[in-house]
């Protein structure tokens, strides 16, 4: 449009838009991958959360990821059970079990990182300034609290 500000459902469609070409970009090279290593998108994602977090609770799982309590805990079972993370009680709170990645998991990780959306996001971002990621962050927040509000 030249100069015309765009009503709120055209901005609507080409911010929808753009996410959706950012997410099937992030993923495109991500799918051969996916397909390499045998896992999942969503245990990947679990993967990286651990890999960034050390160790964290089913729930901060769940909240991080926006799954269900018990969709995640079949993920986890599954990769228990490949020996690529491990639950251990909590230090602080027995009826809690932190989940974390095992050793050999942790060594393997880069492999597996680059495989990971994340993983292309930051290689991305590493060309960015500082000031282009401040800008990205921002933004995102910024539409993050519209959409929050609007959902109030």
């Amino acid at each position: 449009m030249s100069g015309r500000a765009q009503s709120p459902l055209h901005e609507a469609q080409s911010i929808v838009g753009l996410l959706r070409a950012l997410r099937r970009d992030l993923l495109r090279r991500s799918r051969a991958g996916f397909a390499r290593s045998g896992l999942t998108a969503a245990q990947l994602s679990v993967i990286s959360l651990l890999a960034a977090n050390e160790s964290m609770t089913l729930t901060e799982l769940s909240r991080e990821l926006a799954l269900g309590h018990s969709t995640l805990s079949g993920i986890v079972d599954r990769l228990q059970a490949r020996g690529i993370v491990e639950r251990t009680p909590s230090p602080d709170d027995r009826r809690y079990t932190r989940i974390m990645l095992t050793d050999d998991a942790r060594r393997h990780g880069r492999a597996l990182g680059e495989t990971d959306p994340s993983g292309r996001l930051v290689a991305a971002l590493a060309s960015a300034t500082p000031e282009e990621r401040r800008t990205i962050r921002e933004g995102l927040t910024l539409l993050r609290r519209f959409v929050d509000t609007a959902s109030d």
